[in-house]
């Protein structure tokens, strides 16, 4: 017989399903209608709904590398921000229902982090409000402040679940290799126009009006996507683990992949890839090693190929080392330099300014002369000794390309103490868990260890940004404590000197006497 609630059931899904059909088969007549497209994606979010709830952690993992942008929702945000406040939410939500589902216990974490979102909530308030002009608002910059409050959400969806120990390698796959999608961003020269479709998710980095010449064309995203490899090779089996190994394929793919990096033309990649390799090489204790002499042998060789073959490079790799003392094509020099002294007008023209902001930081708003100001295009051309590079497009929008100097301008003495606070928790948090975390994870831990020291010296001295770096340090901090499961407590010592108790004197025997 059948079953009249079954057949219910079915009937009111068929009439739902119809109308949507109808509904969506309307909305088609008009596809690039902004609200067109912005309907079929909630649709399409409703279907896999039941997919993302059950493995939204390790999407969340796999979209944090991952270059793509949801352009279907207003302001275009990247995929990173998007599945963070998504996990985020179904883990809170996970907790208020299961009591069992707690957050990792980190409050050397926690305290910098609400420190600086205060910081910013605050200053914010002070100096013209959250601005976006994406939703019609009448100041611009409040990009900068979403991109520093999910960056703090990264860290408590980070530290929503405990990563098991027998997938901790699969996790760190989707925690590195997601990057390597970003070069179906430079792509789109080669791909046929029915494909370039996809660039809608992954959108060019550069332009390519001129053409591409592979070793002259600086692919952004082909540098930043091969460099994934040699990382994820160090984060996998370390620096010894790479050059020691009786498996070849190992070393040929670092080298080979850290060449291709050069693709970008950009110096920070080589330091950075460098101060990596420098600081697991002291981490795995390399240096009391007998590979050390090798090192430094294969080191003089490489010095001395170069020292040959430097000018005869491509252009994009002899701009990417361009730093070292070597002999360059003086176009290449000429383009380092001018990047280089960019940077060093802004920096000189914007320090004075420093002490105007310590009290309350100028903040990210802009207003509609700000924009107007970097639009005109007055500011661009340095070669005129009077422009005051502090004035300059970038230099308005925050974008100082120094880490110091985009705190102190922003926020202030306080942004700076926030800063400084969560270097030195992610320190910490980072080498707890490299000097007492389980054995199994003492490869990775020293590679999250070396991480987040390179990180906090390219922060200081080298190149970066505060919306950005404060998300940076609390990622690497939250994937670590995933991993670990908290931060790793020093194990308890044994007595040095036990004490040791007397033996309780033997009980005199007792004579017993014949029976007479």
């Amino acid at each position: 017989m059948t079953n009249p609630q079954a057949t219910m059931r079915m009937l009111i899904t068929y009439v739902i399903s119809i109308a949507a059909a109808v509904f969506v088969g309307w909305l088609l007549t008009n596809p690039l209608d902004y609200g067109t497209v912005g309907f079929l994606g909630l649709i399409l979010l409703v279907l896999v709904s039941p997919v993302f709830i059950k493995w939204h952690y390790p999407i969340m993992i796999f979209g944090l590398g991952c270059p793509m942008v949801c352009f279907f929702l207003v302001g275009r945000p990247p995929l990173a921000q998007v599945v963070v406040l998504m996990s985020l939410g179904i883990a809170i939500v996970e907790r208020t229902i299961n009591s069992d589902k707690r957050f990792i216990s980190a409050p050397v974490m926690v305290w910098p982090l609400l420190f600086i979102a205060g910081i910013v909530l605050v200053t914010a308030k002070l100096t013209g409000g959250i601005g976006l002009h994406a939703l019609g608002g009448g100041t611009g910059g409040g990009k900068k402040y979403i991109a520093l409050a999910v960056g703090i959400a990264t860290f408590f969806a980070l530290t929503s679940h405990r990563i098991p120990r027998d997938r901790w390698k699969w996790y760190l796959m989707l925690y590195l290799l997601s990057s390597l999608t970003g070069v179906i961003s430079d792509m789109f020269p080669f791909l046929p126009s029915p494909l370039n479709i996809i660039n809608l998710l992954f959108p060019p980095q550069e332009n390519f009006d001129m053409g591409v010449v592979i070793g002259t064309t600086r692919l952004r995203a082909f540098a930043y996507a091969f460099s994934v490899i040699p990382t994820y090779l160090l984060a996998r089996y370390g620096l010894r683990g790479v050059l020691a190994s009786s498996r070849l394929w190992r070393p040929c793919l670092f080298f080979l992949f850290a060449a291709l990096s050069l693709l970008g033309g950009f110096r920070t990649t080589l330091v950075s890839l460098a101060l990596l390799c420098i600081i697991m090489f002291f981490l795995e204790g390399l240096h009391r090693s007998r590979l050390m002499p090798a090192l430094m042998l294969a080191g003089v060789l490489a010095a001395a190929l170069l020292a040959v073959f430097s000018d005869k490079l491509p252009y994009t790799f002899q701009r990417s080392m361009s730093f070292l003392p070597f002999k360059w094509k003086s176009d290449v020099l000429l383009d380092a330099q001018g990047s280089s002294e960019w940077r060093y007008r802004i920096w000189r023209d914007t320090w004075p300014k420093v002490p105007d902001y310590l009290l309350l930081g100028k903040g990210y708003a802009l207003s509609q002369e700000d924009f107007q100001g970097m639009g005109s295009g007055t500011f661009v051309n340095f070669s005129a000794s009077h422009i005051d590079a502090s004035e300059e497009a970038l230099a308005i929008s925050g974008d100082y390309h120094n880490g110091p100097l985009s705190t102190l301008m922003t926020f202030g003495i306080w942004g700076a103490i926030g800063i400084l606070w969560l270097m030195a928790a992610t320190a910490f948090v980072l080498y707890r868990n490299y000097r007492y975390g389980d054995p199994e994870l003492h490869i990775f831990n020293a590679f999250m260890l070396a991480s987040g020291i390179s990180a906090i010296v390219f922060f200081l001295f080298v190149v970066g940004a505060f919306q950005n770096d404060v998300g940076g340090f609390a990622k690497l901090a939250g994937f670590s404590l995933a991993m670990n499961w908290g931060v790793a407590k020093r194990p308890a010592r044994a007595a040095s000197n036990p004490v040791i108790k007397p033996l309780s004197p033997l009980p005199a025997p007792q004579m017993t006497r014949g029976m007479s």
